[in-house]
């Protein structure tokens, strides 16, 4: 029935737009740019610099998450792992789709009774489970990295192969996003499970922790479990309650979670994706115009309890990303965070929507998701005060033409040492009335206190403000450098990368689409690198490759040489049986479909015992990424 409401839908906006003209390209986008990719495969090449020359100074590997996307929505499809190697002379970029069992029984069950249909933020096969997106990309206390996702386990892959090789937790340590009937709809065999995309490392104390909720349905109970990790053995678990011993609630979702060397910090974030996947007759609505921060004391995570305690303070601003210093010196937490305000990010531009002259959008930015704020953003520093509970100063930075749409956040040495105040590199989306829809003008447009007045925004010429990087300084809080890209330039993400000689500045290379290429022999989709310390002089070297396609790529992670040596020193030793984590009783079920799929596919993957079965494992992945590309 939902398939088919969606599905009625979809015919009617279809009529509606029939007799209309679609134009080929956007004023703001560039051709080059596609929310479905269907020509990335597993590859090596070598990256020319078509502009500027390479530092010689950068030695390590770049990783990077791509969603290759569907026909309907940028994030939703299977993913891509990059890595960029640097050594001095041109950097080699290697591609290898990630196959975990729900993206292997999606390609594999595509002809049979429970194929899975997009539903909006997921795949859906009805009682067998979800199919949904991957984003973030972790380094975990063994070395290896982790692929996350706000609503799947965590998955291990190896840095040298870059494949899947265990779930982070078995299933029956993690709690399923629904329950009742919704959760029998949903299906148990790849159940979602809310958690929150980061999964950072402690490497002071070789501890991980993650968050595993549900959203409170219809008053029964919507537990936060919290989980202590150290890499190699079984999750520690506690349940979070405030001080009157009460479950707290999670009204939106824990997109981002972070720690400092005694607290760690559950905000309550502004990534809302609720029923509206399903019903795309409904618009997303808009997240909380305040952030709720629930602080648990780390000293307090003691073996055989099964609750912990936490502290509330609210910052006055909704926020998607944050990150606290490391050190909190007499109970007092310096957080910042990327506040957006009138705009949801789990928004996507449909194939009827249109923008504020009526028109239509091209088609190649069909399910593009990163869609104009309607405000001005900011970027927030604030202290907090654990013992009070309250936050006892607020400080924005909130600049034209920069701060529009905080996308993601970046520092030297990010994930390899703690944060204790370096310079924050911060990518801004830019606002353009020209890829704003009506339909979410209409949603978004009665928020509530603003910056910018709507008509100055989407008026007349309206206002037009492209991607950015901002260097922030923390200590005096200001925007001590910026480089504004140039029109129809799309930047998809940025990571630091540290110069192997002791005093260099580093570098911040970016992921974009132009339709500016560098050179003939560029696809439109490149690699910027620029000096950290001087962003504003522009790109000093551009990256590319005539077969590369990027659609969307995400979180980022740098491993220098000397710390990747280091790393592959550490003993590797978790791993999940995939055998016992879908146990054949279970399988036995379902359609025959279902236990083929298991037993000559999904089976076979995980299995490394002998050279045989790597063999085989990796046939099995050639013919699946085959078939990813006959069907596209």
């Amino acid at each position: 029935m939902l398939l088919f409401g969606r599905k009625l839908h979809q015919v009617l906006m279809d009529l509606q737009i029939a007799f209309s003209k679609r134009p080929v390209s956007s004023s703001v986008l560039p051709d080059a740019y596609t929310a479905f990719n269907t020509s990335t495969v597993d590859s090596e090449i070598t990256l020319q610099c078509l502009e500027g020359e390479i530092p010689a100074d950068i030695e390590g590997s770049l990783f990077i998450c791509q969603c290759l996307g569907s026909s309907e929505a940028y994030m939703v499809g299977d993913t891509n792992i990059i890595r960029i190697d640097f050594d001095g002379n041109q950097p080699r970029l290697t591609n290898r789709f990630m196959w975990t069992p729900t993206a292997a029984a999606r390609h594999k069950l595509k002809n049979t009774r429970h194929r899975f249909d997009f539903v909006g933020f997921m795949y859906l096969s009805p009682g067998l489970g979800m199919s949904s997106y991957t984003e973030g990309l972790y380094l975990l206390p063994d070395g290896r990295l982790a692929v996350t996702s706000d609503v799947d386990r965590p998955w291990v892959i190896e840095r040298d192969s870059l494949q899947a090789v265990t779930p982070v937790g078995r299933r029956d340590e993690w709690m399923p996003m629904l329950t009742d009937n919704a959760g029998e709809v949903m299906g148990s065999l790849f159940a979602g499970y809310n958690n929150s995309h980061v999964l950072y490392t402690d490497h002071e104390k070789g501890e991980v922790f993650l968050v595993n909720y549900r959203l409170k349905p219809n008053n029964k109970e919507h537990p936060v479990k919290l989980i202590r990790w150290d890499g190699y053995h079984d999750f520690e678990s506690w349940i979070v309650v405030d001080n009157n011993g009460a479950e707290i609630e999670i009204k939106q979702s824990v997109h981002e979670l972070v720690f400092t060397h005694d607290y760690i910090l559950l905000a309550d974030t502004a990534f809302v994706a609720g029923t509206e996947m399903f019903t795309p007759w409904k618009s997303a609505k808009l997240p909380y115009d305040k952030t709720v921060i629930h602080i648990i004391d780390r000293r307090e995570l003691t073996s055989g309890k099964k609750t912990v305690r936490s502290k509330q303070v609210v910052v006055d601003s909704p926020c998607i990303h944050l990150i606290p210093e490391y050190e909190n010196p007499d109970d007092q937490i310096t957080v910042y965070m990327l506040h957006t305000p009138a705009t949801n990010t789990a928004e996507l531009l449909r194939s009827y929507d249109r923008d504020l002259h009526g028109n239509l959008f091209p088609k190649h930015l069909i399910g593009y998701g990163t869609l104009p704020v309607l405000d001005l953003s900011s970027v927030g520093k604030h202290s907090i005060d654990v013992s009070r509970s309250e936050v006892t100063k607020s400080e924005y930075i909130s600049e034209m033409p920069y701060c529009w749409g905080p996308y993601l956040y970046t520092y030297m040495g990010r994930q390899i040492r703690p944060f204790h105040g370096q310079d924050l590199f911060i990518m801004f989306k830019g606002f353009s009335r020209d890829i704003l829809p009506q339909r979410i003008f209409n949603a978004y447009k009665n928020a509530g206190a603003r910056q910018v007045p709507l008509e100055q925004m989407a008026g007349g010429e309206g206002i037009h403000h492209n991607n950015s990087i901002c260097r922030i300084t923390t200590k005096d809080f200001a925007i001590a450098d910026a480089y504004v890209f140039p029109d129809r330039v799309l930047l998809y993400t940025i990571a630091t990368l540290d110069s192997k000689n002791q005093g260099g500045t580093g570098y911040v290379i970016a992921g974009v689409a132009t339709d500016q290429a560098a050179d003939e022999r560029s696809s439109g989709h490149e690699y910027w690198i620029f000096n950290a310390s001087n962003l504003a002089k522009g790109p000093i070297c551009k990256l590319e490759h005539e077969s590369l396609n990027n659609s969307t790529l995400f979180h980022a992670i740098y491993i220098p040489r000397a710390i990747a040596k280091e790393l592959d020193q550490k003993k590797t030793s978790y791993q999940v049986p995939i055998r016992e984590d879908y146990p054949i009783e279970e399988l036995e079920k379902w359609n025959v479909s279902v236990l083929e799929c298991f037993e000559e596919v999904i089976y076979p993957l995980y299995d490394h015992s002998e050279p045989a079965a790597t063999r085989r494992a990796k046939e099995i992945t050639s013919q699946l990424a085959a078939q990813r590309t006959h069907k596209k």
